[in-house]
């Protein structure tokens, strides 16, 4: 059945409550068959990638299950194409009132007072509820090939690994998927981002294969990790199929004029997401407005708003909340330009990010900080301009660069290079892994993937991962 991840549509009988019994029991009875099961410690609606590798393998003759986690304990279950996805309380329910937050601020503390006597080694955070809670569906699915998305699910993966070894008898094979380059992350606790290296460098030496975003974060991760093997490379790009014509416009959405210049960012917003450069750099482009899609009530877009206001440019920088992801390229080919203004950060090196697939799909030239990866991939396709991070000056200049000649950026826009940076082209790649590590057969031929994809309702806004 198609499913198209493009669109924010779950079909209306998803998010089924999920019984326990009666799921392992049909997941015991399957045919034999190559199964994937793919494990995250997220919603999966908000992840992109996860719900694009589901439908590939699924689409592509596997027995596709997604085991994912809820926040707040309930457990729910939806298909994405003839992918199932499962919710299960795999992380704690997560408390939001004042005494929740001090009491967890307070084991926090306690934590780190008995770490730093000697008493407490850092482990990873719920590892033991994350394995009892998913360890039934994993023995009755019995899966060949185990795809551990990002350094989170890793550990659990390999604990299904060795209890499907020790009680069914036989040793799937073990995916890591570094989403990201651990050691470049800033968002853990001390104590979290040492537990989660620790348990990283052990699993890796029994992995079969790595997955990473990009060709600049291979060798990294295989140096680092001390593998055997070279990773393979299966970006996040967008789904070039299952399109659609959004109704909206963004030049009317945002109230900007015809003879304007519009520059546009699209997804998540931070502080080391550069676009408060670009807000600065425009004050002196009087015919220039900037659109950011995102989250209207976002603190960090909130901050941007009032950092134009100070700089007398209240009118030229404007949001406009988000639109479905398969009408996301068709809203963006109204802008002329697309941001990707990054701080250097470990992670934003050697990432090639979502946005970059999208803007390139829409034929918007873009204009990037220079990062490592995304700056290399702009200046080897000729697709747009390259400014030094936080520069406000030269950041200034590129986009003049830039709009003097809109055209020869576009025309670097081939089918080649679209067909490059589609999402079907990296489902080779991630195909051809799940392949090579499974001799069981599959229902459908490899070579054929139908995407025609429509998508779950809550996929909505930027992949928090990978954008």
């Amino acid at each position: 059945m198609p499913c198209d991840l493009c669109s924010n549509r779950v079909r209306r009988n998803s998010f089924q409550p999920l019984d326990l019994r009666a799921i392992t029991g049909s997941l015991a009875k399957l045919k034999p068959m190559a199964r994937v099961l793919g494990l995250v410690l997220n919603g999966v609606v908000e992840d992109s990638r996860v719900l694009k590798c589901a439908y590939a393998a699924a689409e592509a003759g596997w027995d596709s299950l997604i085991i994912g986690s809820t926040r707040d304990g309930s457990q729910d279950q939806f298909m994405v194409g003839s992918a199932r996805v499962i919710r299960i309380p795999i992380k704690a329910p997560v408390g939001t009132g004042l005494l929740a937050k001090v009491l967890r601020k307070g084991r926090y503390f306690q934590h780190r007072i008995k770490f730093h006597l000697g008493v407490l080694k850092p482990t990873v955070p719920g590892l033991s509820r994350a394995i009892r809670i998913s360890s039934p569906y994993a023995l009755a699915f019995k899966p060949d090939v185990i795809h551990a998305h990002d350094y989170t699910a890793l550990p659990v993966a390999w604990a299904l690994v060795q209890e499907l070894e020790a009680k069914v008898g036989y040793r799937p094979k073990l995916i890591y998927d570094a989403h990201e380059f651990l050691q470049g992350t800033q968002h853990l606790s001390p104590l979290a981002h040492q537990a989660f290296s620790e348990a990283e460098l052990a699993i890796a030496q029994h992995i079969d294969a790595l997955l990473v975003v990009s060709p600049q974060m291979g060798p990294m991760m295989r140096d680092y990790l001390k593998l055997k093997f070279e990773p393979v490379v299966v970006a996040n790009d967008p789904i070039s199929q299952g399109r659609t014509e959004s109704a909206r416009n963004l030049r009317t959405d945002a109230g900007v004029l015809p003879d304007a210049s519009l520059l546009v960012y699209s997804g998540a917003v931070a502080p080391q997401r550069g676009v408060g450069t670009v807000v600065s750099a425009i004050k002196e482009l009087p015919n220039v407005v900037l659109v950011v899609i995102a989250q209207p009530g976002n603190v960090h877009v909130q901050n941007l708003l009032q950092q134009a206001a100070s700089l007398g440019i209240h009118d030229r920088v404007k949001t406009v909340p988000y639109v479905p992801n398969a009408e996301l390229v068709h809203y963006l080919s109204s802008a002329d330009v697309g941001l990707i203004p990054l701080h250097h950060r470990p992670n934003h090196e050697i990432s090639l990010i979502t946005k970059f697939g999208e803007y390139a799909a829409a034929h918007l030239p873009i204009l990037v900080s220079d990062v490592k990866t995304m700056a290399a991939e702009v200046r080897s396709v000729g697709n747009g301009e390259v400014f030094i991070a936080e520069d406000v000056a030269d950041c200034r200049m590129a986009i003049v660069r830039l709009l003097s000649d809109l055209d020869k950026y576009r025309s670097a826009y081939t089918p080649e290079v679209l067909a490059n940076r589609s999402w079907e082209r990296q489902a080779e790649s991630l195909l051809a892994c799940y392949n090579a590590l499974s001799s069981q057969p599959k229902v459908k031929a490899v070579d054929a993937l139908p995407f025609s994809l429509s998508a779950p309702e809550k996929l909505s806004g930027p992949d928090a991962v990978s954008r």
